[in-house]
């Protein structure tokens, strides 16, 4: 399994791992599931009567996911293939055609979408260009979980300037917070790096350098949403790179918000460049936006070290076959294009 392909399914592998306790507090994983280290279904906490229960002593128990199944992945996943199958299928990179994709995807089911992203793609049913469809909301990831494809782009072409262009474009579709477009643009770029197989130093001072340079441009074109920043975190990451990962976690969060899951989750990833397998079981395990974060984790490791998976975590995995081959239709065409 090829790099491109190996970043689909670590990818899905990741999302697919958090699933089950998206939103959950680590104490409420660990009371009430032990330890995630394989695909499970849904975890559900129910009461003597077998109602659900909402609350314990951690805080709320959030079931955003109780109507999956074992081995499914949710948006993160989803919306990465929006963009992926649009390159297999077409070529080229299209923004109109990626926007296109996000709506019939959304029509088709809007479960698991953010607000930020249900606002934008409603602004994209009422016939808005892409390029104005985008809203100022919370900081959310989702430009960053979902631009893995365009990191292969620029591996494929060596187009590296293009496929940045496109990650702020296709970021911007929905999202104008300048964190969120910022995390599309560092991820394209970290995917491509991983992809280029840089150690692990250059990883880390890539990063910061790209977010650097675009994210203070893009905060003075907005007001923000809430106090935050993406390169003070990804500096952290840079001065503190071998910090235990409770360290971290304290340090940087995991919750929804970009600014916390994104850092996090290329702290964990480069904190276990060793044995980055044992790492998306460490990472999910602390739950918060946790199938966010496996995602965008899987993503990471597929592209540097490729089919490092297990088979334990493959095995139950939905739609791997169709994961592989995109991978590897997006390798031939562009590839052949340089």
């Amino acid at each position: 399994m090829r790099g491109y392909s190996a970043s689909l399914v670590g990818c899905a592998i990741g999302d697919s791992l958090g699933m089950p306790v998206e939103g959950w507090k680590r104490e409420q994983i660990k009371k009430y599931v032990g330890r995630i280290s394989n695909l499970i279904d849904p975890a559900l906490v129910k009461d003597n009567e077998g109602n659900l229960v909402e609350e314990d002593e951690f805080g709320k128990i959030k079931y955003w996911t109780k109507d999956f199944k074992k081995g499914e992945y949710t948006d993160d996943t989803i919306l990465t293939l929006t963009i992926a199958e649009s390159m297999a299928e077409l070529g080229r990179l299209d923004i109109y055609d990626i926007a296109d994709r996000h709506v019939t995807l959304y029509i088709k089911d809007s479960k698991g979408f953010g607000g930020t992203t249900r606002e934008a793609l409603n602004n994209l049913i009422k016939e808005k260009n892409p390029f104005e469809s985008g809203v100022i909301g919370g900081p959310g990831n989702a430009p960053a979980m979902k631009m893995s494809p365009i990191g292969f782009y620029m591996h494929a072409t060596t187009k590296y300037n293009e496929g940045l262009e496109f990650a702020r474009l296709i970021s911007k579709i929905t999202h104008l917070d300048p964190r969120s477009i910022a995390s599309g643009i560092v991820h394209a770029h970290a995917i491509y790096s991983l992809l280029n197989k840089v150690r692990r130093k250059e990883f880390v001072n890539s990063f910061v350098e790209v977010c650097r340079k675009y994210e203070e441009p893009l905060t003075k074109e907005f007001t923000l949403y809430e106090e935050g920043n993406l390169l003070s975190r990804l500096e952290w990451i840079k001065e503190n790179q071998d910090v235990a990962d409770e360290i971290a976690y304290k340090t940087l969060g995991c919750s929804s918000v970009v600014y916390q899951s994104y850092p996090f989750a290329l702290f964990m990833f480069q904190k276990h460049w060793k044995d980055p397998v044992k790492g998306l079981i460490e990472l999910v395990n602390y739950g918060g936006d946790c199938d966010t974060t496996g995602a965008i984790y899987g993503s990471l490791a597929g592209a540097r070290f490729g089919d490092i998976f297990q088979k334990t975590l493959k095995k139950d995995l939905k739609n791997i076959e169709h994961l592989v081959r995109i991978g590897e239709i997006i390798h031939d065409k562009f590839t052949k294009k340089v």
